[in-house]
């Protein structure tokens, strides 16, 4: 049995980025992005107003004019006028471009219009460039504004909108079939007997991989007959990238799962780590680059080790760079006996200070699964090296998807 450190170590060591695809702008969003996105002109393309006021040329408000004849409007969108006068000014708004023979903007609230003269306000004092966003002062073209890695976001969309991106370079999706096994387990639609169970891990796997933009994974169910697990899991192996089963893990004489991958040509990294919950949890690989993760069946179990070890696993197939590790404070001294790795459910909540601070919420048991949730997400304490963790101990958090 290993420590959860040495099993990040070996799914990280042996999990390999996907490929790459073009990707339509429109069908962007939630990607990870494989190219360098570069700035196809100046940022901003001109010089542009910053604040809906009048343009006027600092020169003429040095030499001492304060009132200034307006010769017309710059509206954002507009070919750049021309200021004829010099001692003159031009209306302009927000987002124009700024006018030709104009240095200086001067906000509505500084100045008056009367009969087409503005005045501006005794205790204004104007400077070169005053509320006007240069040209090419963000990013010059040919700058690099994306890179590799990157989560396409909101931001992210923005900007390859900005450099007229019609498409984009992005990680391909893997494939992914998620696997329950049991003859307790019936559909959610079915009523269910005192001794049966509706299926409720498979459908929470689902959620949380729509929810990270995965994409729809396909679902196959198999009773707990090695013969059936055989044949389904062998298929299941030629068609997709990555295999999440719930359940069959454990050292039962029901659980067949580890003996068939064996027999189908998966190399099995690791089964079983020093944790709690999900101590029988199964790692292996295929020779051709099929990863699988054998969850144990406990609804909590499947959980906590599908965010804690199949999230990032995805994360790294997708290529993302530098993945989001949130950090909390212990909100209360919590101990518990076993020399493992504990994975406590907690409510984070922020204080006035901005720090997140987790609340332990502990389960009553691994197949607790309706007490979650209350909760938010899990935390992380390193059980293995100390038995009580005090208020304010920082450590690793772990938000529900």
């Amino acid at each position: 049995m290993i420590s959860s450190n040495e099993a990040d170590r070996i799914i990280a060591e042996s999990t390999e980025v996907m490929g790459t695809e073009t990707c339509p702008f429109e069908q962007a969003a939630g990607r990870v992005l494989r190219e360098t996105v570069k700035a196809d002109r100046d940022l901003p393309p001109c010089d542009r107003v910053m604040m809906d006021g009048i343009a006027i040329a600092f020169k003429a408000w040095e030499e001492g004019a304060r009132g200034f004849n307006v010769a017309g409007v710059q509206y954002a969108g507009e070919q750049p006028r021309a200021l004829a006068d010099p001692k003159g000014c031009l209306e302009v708004m927000t987002g124009a471009a700024l006018p030709a023979g104009c240095d200086c903007v001067v906000p509505y609230e500084c100045l008056t219009i009367r009969e087409g003269r503005a005045r501006l306000m005794d205790d204004f004092a104007a400077e070169p460039g005053l509320h006007i966003h240069r040209r090419g002062s963000d990013y010059p073209q040919g700058s690099t504004l994306l890179k590799p890695g990157q989560l396409l976001r909101s931001g992210e969309i923005a900007v390859a909108a900005s450099c007229g991106r019609t498409s984009l370079t992005v990680s391909i999706k893997p494939k992914i079939g998620l696997v329950s096994t049991g003859n307790e387990l019936v559909d959610i639609d079915q009523q269910a007997a005192a001794h049966q169970t509706r299926r409720s891990n498979v459908p929470a796997l689902r959620a949380a991989l729509l929810n990270m933009g995965q994409g729809e994974p396909a679902f196959r169910h198999f009773a707990d007959d090695e013969r059936n697990i055989t044949e389904g899991l062998g298929s299941m192996l030629e068609e997709f990238d990555l295999v999440v089963l719930s359940g069959g893990v454990s050292a039962g004489k029901s659980d067949h799962v580890p003996g068939v991958l064996k027999k189908l040509g998966v190399k099995q990294y690791f089964q079983g780590v020093r944790q709690r919950p999900g101590k029988p949890l199964y790692y292996g690989k295929k020779e051709g680059g099929v990863a699988v993760f054998g969850l144990p069946g406990n609804p909590l179990s499947t959980l906590v080790c599908f965010h804690r070890y199949v999230i990032p696993a995805l994360e790294k197939m997708s290529g993302l760079a530098n993945p989001t590790e949130p950090m909390v404070f212990l909100g209360e001294t919590f101990t518990f006996k076993p020399a493992l790795t504990f994975f406590l459910p907690v409510v984070v909540e922020f204080g006035a200070d901005c720090l997140a601070t987790a609340y332990p919420r502990p389960p009553r048991n691994s197949g607790d699964y309706a007490r979650i949730v209350e909760t938010t997400g899990f935390i992380e304490l390193p059980g293995e090296d100390l038995s009580e963790f005090t208020q304010g101990f920082a450590t690793r958090y772990y938000p529900w998807i």
